[in-house]
Order: structure tokens, then sequence, then C-alpha cells
């Protein structure tokens, strides 16, 4: 049985002009107040030869999903990467890849962190914010358009500031409540994501019907005479 969706009992005014009225009891946060952004230090390896997860850019999808098995050797990718531990939310830095929301939150890592391309900014909750609820907020609408409008430098080129990601206004309800709203949202966007690929098998077999069909009819496989 599909569960009706209802709004919250009592809202209140955000004092955010783009945000609107929130739920009473949530408040509005710079992310700077709720996680660190490109944190420094790195965890280091007795073995430089040890296998570690290493993602370039195309390791990660539109979607929030990555290449689990992508790995490099610790001294090839321990300097002049981008450095991130388990549960940290990876956000795509440049043009096209941030509006086309690439990016993952990242964990069970074969050594508890990875590296990746530098053009992944990487944000680290804090014991007050939940990590899943953290990576939805950043592929929001509100997330990637405002974005968007903040990129610097030459077309091609722009990116999105570590400053902009610092000072985003978020929402912020109770740490219990971003749990719900994270646990809700794997199980929504889970059986979305089923149903999408099961239409994206009926479209592939339509297609591969389609072809079929005109292959036989213009090689005169298929008497079409009496077609009126």
């Amino acid at each position: 049985m599909k569960m009706k969706l209802k709004p919250y009992p009592k809202y209140k005014d955000s004092g955010i002009q783009w945000i609107r009225e929130i739920p009473e009891g949530w408040e509005v946060k710079r992310l700077r107040f709720n996680a660190l952004v490109n944190p420094s230090g790195k965890k280091v390896l007795s073995n430089p030869k040890t296998l570690v997860n290493f993602l370039p850019m195309e390791k990660v999808s539109e979607n929030g999903e990555y290449e689990q098995e992508s790995e490099a050797e610790y001294q090839d990718v321990s300097t002049g990467y981008t450095y991130f531990e388990d549960n940290d939310v990876l956000v795509a830095k440049i043009t096209p890849c941030f509006e086309n929301g690439k990016g993952a939150l990242v964990n069970n890592l074969e050594c508890g962190f990875g590296f990746g391309t530098t053009e992944f900014h990487v944000i680290r909750s804090y014991d007050l914010l939940d990590s899943k609820y953290l990576f939805y907020l950043t592929r929001t609408h509100l997330f990637r358009v405002t974005g968007e409008a903040f990129m610097e430098g030459t077309a091609g080129q722009k990116r999105v500031s570590a400053d902009f990601v610092k000072d985003f206004m978020m929402v912020t309800p109770s740490i219990r409540e971003q749990q719900k709203i994270a646990q809700y949202l794997n199980k929504a966007t889970t059986k979305t994501d089923k149903t999408i690929q099961k239409i994206e098998k009926k479209i592939n077999l339509l297609e591969e019907y389609k072809k079929s069909l005109i292959h036989h009819v213009v090689t005169g496989k298929v008497d079409v005479r009496g077609f009126v």
C-alpha cells in the first residue's frame, strides 16, 4: 500500500527568501557549522604498495554511485590527489559535472580511506549531521542551481568554490529526524531506480522489436500487401 505523505503540523518562516517556510523546530545554518569542508590531514600507510580506493571523475556517476573496485597503489596517489574517508560526501566542483549531480557518499573503503580527482570537494559531517542526509542535501535542486549561479572561472573551466559550500544555507532538522529522512529516501529512491530499470528494459526491447520489424518488412520477410 502506497503511503500518503503529509505536511508537518506547523511551519515557520526560515528567514531565507529562497527557502521560505520550514517545519517548526528545524533550523537554517551555514553548512560550515554542520560539517568540515575539504578537511586537512590524512592517514599514512607503512606499505606504499597497499591498494587503496581511487576515484577519478569517470568512476563516479551522476546518481550517486561509484566503482568500489577502482583502486591504485598508495604510493601512486597519496600526493597530488584529494583524500577522503569513510562517510565523507564527495561533490564534483567543475562544470558540467557539478550541475549534472556527480558526487557520492563513500563508505566501506578498502583501508577506511581513499583518494580521488582534485575536482572533488570533500564534506565531512560533524556529530549532529547525518552523512546520508548531507548527501541527499547536496543532490537537491536548490544546492545545484545556487552553486551554478556562484561558479567562478572561465567558460568550460568554471568551478564551485569551497566558500560556496561552506556558506550554503542548509535546512537542519534534529539528528534523529535527519536519519528518518535519509532512511525514507534510501527506500524511496531504490524503489524508483528499480522502476526506471524496468522501463528502460522495456524501451530497449521495443527498440529491438522496431529494428527487427523494419528489417523484416523491407527485406520481404513479411507480407504487408493486405495492410490498410
